[in-house]
């Protein structure tokens, strides 16, 4: 019996990732991601049973390195701020949509945007690692709020929220690739919003 194909799960996801990324989740083809991944279409199977379990793949994949590097973002800060923290992540991303020269925008916005009233379960997996990333802003908000860096009254909850609304917002305009100078315009306001709120 022929042993089965052996090869980097990690690097077959990154570079099917970057298919479906581009491409959108209906769009991309099995040949498409057989071309992608350099995988033959029963190594495919074999391995994520379909599409759509390649595609769940993906998302855990690309969803966790968001919050990675929102966390790092945070933990790295040079001040002992959460809300510089949460500035600089947001001038960090603000480059990011800058350098995308493409439109690419966020895979779990457009899939989100693409799939939402027609997939239950990629919903609610989506949703969940955005509330993630949400509540990743509102413990930092939180945190400075008790700390006394933010006015007692402030409410944490709707300003990470409106963060949100924000990566939200800026993700879907990027994909019509507008003058930088507008991205550098909307998150300082949305930025002003959060140091207004300094005590």
């Amino acid at each position: 019996m022929a042993r089965p194909a052996e090869f980097d799960r990690s690097e077959v996801l990154i570079k099917a990732m970057d298919v479906f990324w581009r491409t959108g989740y209906t769009a991309t083809s099995v040949t498409d991601l057989v071309n992608a991944t350099h995988l033959k279409p029963g190594s495919l199977y074999g391995a994520f049973k379909s599409k759509r379990g390649l595609f769940l793949e993906v998302i855990d994949i690309y969803a966790n390195r968001s919050l990675t590097r929102i966390s790092e973002c945070m933990e790295q800060s040079d001040s002992d701020s959460s809300i510089d923290a949460i500035s600089n992540f947001f001038l960090r991303f603000c480059q990011d949509i800058e350098c995308d020269k493409i439109g690419k925008g966020c895979l779990m916005v457009n899939t989100m945007l693409e799939l939402a009233t027609e997939d239950d379960e990629i919903r609610e997996k989506i949703t969940q690692y955005l509330n993630r990333i949400e509540h990743c802003f509102y413990i930092s908000l939180e945190n400075s709020r008790l700390k006394g860096d933010l006015k007692t009254d402030t409410d944490c909850d709707s300003l990470a929220k409106m963060l949100m609304t924000g990566i939200w917002g800026l993700r879907v305009m990027s994909t019509t690739r507008p003058d930088p100078m507008i991205y550098s315009g909307i998150v300082s306001h949305l930025l002003s919003s959060l140091h207004q709120a300094r005590a």
